[in-house]
């Protein structure tokens, strides 16, 4: 049985799944396909706990944290209400394509309309089609703002 809940930082368990879970993200082929540099690990919890507007959630089976969801509160101007942003999400290959991440997005949605949110958003790799697919069973579209403008792109610009 999966079960979805949020991570508590002062679980040491919770703490030492976060960074375990977000290094086989980031070594992963959908990811930066290298580990997490040793301070990232050494100061992520922490960095975390000073944002309290990030969130993150656990998929467990059993004692075994098999997937992870990083989520950052944002703010729709066009609504002038909260928005989720569902930037990192990872579950071990072992139990890909057996709904993890469909139980994952529904504990999300459901606190996310408990903090009264307007939408949630997220960034996915253009050859990342096992996500997209899953993603779009689970009611999220490429983003548009009007027909005419087309799809909205996510760049980046790196600072350090």
């Amino acid at each position: 049985m999966i079960e979805v809940y949020q991570a508590d930082y002062q679980n040491a368990d919770h703490c030492l799944a976060i960074c375990e879970l977000l290094d086989l993200y980031a070594r992963d082929n959908m990811g930066q396909r290298k580990p997490l540099r040793q301070e990232v690990h050494e100061k992520l919890v922490e960095d975390l706990m000073r944002r309290p507007w990030i969130r993150v959630y656990f998929a467990a089976n059993k004692q075994e944290m098999i997937g992870i969801a990083v989520c950052i509160e944002g703010f729709s101007t066009f609504n002038s209400a909260p928005l989720g942003n569902i930037h990192d999400v990872y579950v071990k290959p072992g139990f890909r394509r057996q709904g993890v991440a469909h139980k994952l997005f529904a504990f999300i949605e459901s606190q996310a309309r408990e903090m009264g949110f307007c939408k949630l958003t997220l960034e996915v790799l253009e050859g990342n089609l096992p996500a997209q697919e899953t993603y779009r069973k689970i009611g999220f579209v490429p983003y548009t703002i009007n027909d005419s403008a087309g799809v909205a792109q996510f760049w980046q610009k790196y600072l350090t």
